[in-house]
């Protein structure tokens, strides 16, 4: 017995107790029980049942450590221990090479050792799958061109005085590659590349240049200080660039402060504050940030803010005072890990822990006294919130800046960005610049060779270019005999981990579409501008957040699917999972699959199920139900950060749970290709 195939011989035994599966295989003489069951056909089909009853596993190859005679003995295995399908992924985790000759992805090795997997799989019966990129998240790789990539709005400003003509440049929308204007990638799983696989490419295109007025003048210049007292550049604050922010200095509370002063006191109604690297997958921020002013000389709380991945926009009531201070606070709501914790003596490393944080770069301090959406990154797509109706707004009084009063200029704009005009008297003028550039993210956690830009989600066309791309790569490896209706018969759309992309080239079109009224007028309040009203623009952004949902869903979902199925292929679709990680339907997002699939993550006895995993396992059920499914499969205890600490006795009741949310394909989390038996 290979040590390594202890937990999935774990993970079957529970199966087998919650009457999935037996150890019973194709390869080994039937057990004794098999000839008292002849006569019982129902006990019969469960001590053999039928491969489309059988519980399917996913399949690792890490990092280039296969061989033919692993590949061999995995399947040879797994078919013994009652496994009805592999679902394979090409990853690494940082995995060192164990192996003599490392097979690079899609070379001839490569494909060799794939064919005679797909012939293997056939051979035994099993049902094998492929994830729907290297990594497990989600369609990208290295084929991908960068005006495929996923993208993101950008704009530029330029303030102009009303009733002067202006002829020259204006602030043109940043070109570079991050999830958020100039604010760099800083994605965990990404990081584990080593340096010279880790060059993104940029691409950047114009969107619209539009003018429109402003209520009021900008506020006069701060000067920042920390707590010490050290002087802080106010010119470092005014960017979401980290490489432009100041370091804060925590104490072992992770405390930490930073002040403004006014030379006389001023009105602020918002905030915008960048404090990157503190948000990490799966994991809560382990700071928060408070935003005070010195009212009659003592330090009064204004608002406390979630610290989130991107930018964050807060409007608060207006607050009149000369200093205000941004503290930084212990979160006090961080939800305790639901992981089982690893057996006594084992070490488990989090690659997305912040451990023993003393510090945190403050990218952006920007406090503003004019009116602006709160939270309005996240309602425009840059990042998300569990509930959009708790921080919406239905303030119905007219703001300063009406919908006619937004002026398209793009048509006298010249190429190299040179404006001539004059704006009407009588207002101050910002003038957008509004483009769109990538977001950076890649495929992950992929081999070095496997790893580049992940599709435009909202691109069909792009979408079909990645798809059609990717199985024919497959379809090459293995040839017509071993793919569709044998060998190679499925493909698998895990969890979406790509991070938020709130533009495509033909957001527009899409929009008045599906809208049925016209995007560009509104563009400014995707920038943070209240039109109309709060709860006019609230309505907008609203229909803007479902478009993009929708278009996630038709355009990638929908796509994806239909591409595997005119190769024979059948879908198996995860969708969001966990809380929301992406603006999308999850229902409409696997409603495309022919088998609707979720996630169960394993939780210490005593402790609690994540609610949303439950909802994620009855919203499989559902799609299935009201689409018709025969099929529901779950990725089945799934553990973080905890080895060697499972018996069946530990499983067995996170199989029931499955069964009893609708759940009747377990997919077990996972079985490691093991390419020697020395090891």
């Amino acid at each position: 017995m290979r040590i390594a195939k202890i937990g999935l011989l774990m993970a079957a035994s529970a199966l087998a107790l919650a009457g999935c599966t037996t150890m019973e295989g194709s390869t080994q003489a039937a057990p004794p029980v098999a000839q008292a069951a002849q006569a019982d056909a129902l006990m019969a089909g469960f001590v053999d049942p039928p491969m489309t009853a059988r519980p399917r596993t996913w399949w690792h190859w890490m990092n280039g450590n296969i061989t033919q005679s692993g590949i061999a003995a995995d399947l040879n295995w797994l078919s013994w221990v009652g496994i009805g399908g592999i679902q394979n992924f090409d990853a690494s985790l940082q995995t060192p090479q164990i192996v003599e000759n490392r097979l690079i992805y899609m070379t001839p090795e490569w494909r060799e050792a794939f064919r005679f997997a797909a012939s293997e799989a056939e051979r035994h019966g099993l049902e094998l799958a492929i994830a729907a990129s290297p990594g497990w998240s989600e369609t990208g790789g290295p084929w991908v061109p960068p005006a495929d990539g996923m993208k993101k709005l950008v704009w530029g400003e330029t303030r102009l005085a009303g009733g002067r003509a202006f002829s020259g440049r204006i602030n043109r929308a940043p070109s570079e590659t991050g999830p958020y204007l100039t604010m760099a990638e800083n994605d965990p799983l990404a990081v584990l590349l080593s340096a010279e696989h880790r060059d993104i490419p940029a691409a950047a295109g114009r969107v619209a240049v539009l003018a429109v007025p402003l209520a009021q003048a900008e506020l006069p210049q701060a000067s920042f200080s920390m707590s010490d007292n050290a002087p802080v550049e106010a010119a470092r604050l005014t960017d979401s660039d980290l490489e432009h922010g100041a370091r804060l200095v925590l104490d072992a509370d992770l405390s930490g402060a930073m002040v403004a002063a006014y030379s006389a006191p001023v009105t602020v109604r918002n905030l915008r504050l960048a404090i990157p690297g503190m948000v990490r997958p799966f994991r809560s921020s382990p700071v928060r940030a408070l935003l005070e002013a010195r009212v009659n000389g003592e330090w009064t709380l204004v608002a406390d803010l979630p610290v989130t991945s991107v930018p964050g926009t807060h409007a608060f009531a207006p607050v009149t005072a000369r200093e205000f201070r941004l503290r930084i606070a212990r979160n006090p709501d961080i939800v305790a890990p639901t992981e089982m914790d690893g057996a006594p003596g084992a070490v488990p490393v989090d690659i997305f822990a912040i451990d023993n944080l003393t510090e945190l770069d403050v990218a952006e301090f920007r406090l503003g006294g004019d009116h602006r959406v709160h939270r309005a990154e996240e309602k425009a797509g840059f990042g998300s919130v569990l509930d959009f109706y708790a921080i919406a707004s239905d303030d119905q009084t007219p703001a300063a800046l009406d919908l006619g009063d937004v002026i398209d200029l793009t048509d006298r704009v010249a190429a190299d960005g040179t404006l001539t005009w004059t704006p009407p008297a009588g207002n101050d003028w910002l003038v957008l610049d509004l483009g769109w550039s990538l977001t950076g993210k890649t495929n992950h956690p992929a081999p070095a060779e496997a790893t580049g830009l992940e599709v435009d989600k909202i691109d069909a066309a792009a979408v079909r270019r990645y798809t059609e791309h990717y199985l024919g790569m497959y379809r090459t490896t293995v040839g017509d005999d071993l793919f569709g209706a044998r060998g190679l018969r499925a493909i698998l759309t895990d969890s979406i981990e790509v991070g938020f992309a709130n533009w495509t080239p033909a957001m527009e079109q899409e929009f008045a579409q599906r809208r049925g009224y016209a995007l560009r007028p509104w563009l400014p309040a995707l920038t943070g501008m209240v039109i109309g009203s709060e709860a006019a623009t609230e309505a907008f952004l609203f229909d803007y957040r479902q478009t993009l949902a929708e278009m996630l869903a038709d355009n990638h979902y929908g796509t994806v699917a239909a591409v595997a199925h005119e190769n024979g292929l059948i879908v198996y679709g995860e969708a969001l999972e966990d809380k929301r990680p992406v603006l999308g339907d999850d229902l409409a997002m696997r409603a495309h699959a022919d088998v609707p699939m979720a996630a169960l993550w394993t939780y210490p006895r005593g402790g609690q199920v994540r609610t949303t995993l439950i909802g994620d396992m009855r919203g499989a059920a559902s799609v299935a139900h009201v689409y018709g499914r025969p099929y529901v499969a779950a990725e089945s205890m799934t553990a973080a950060n905890s080895p060697w600490a499972f018996a069946p006795r530990d499983l067995r009741r996170f199989i029931d749970l499955e069964f009893a949310s609708g759940i009747n394909r377990p997919v077990i989390h996972t079985s490691v290709h093991q390419p020697s038996d020395t090891l």
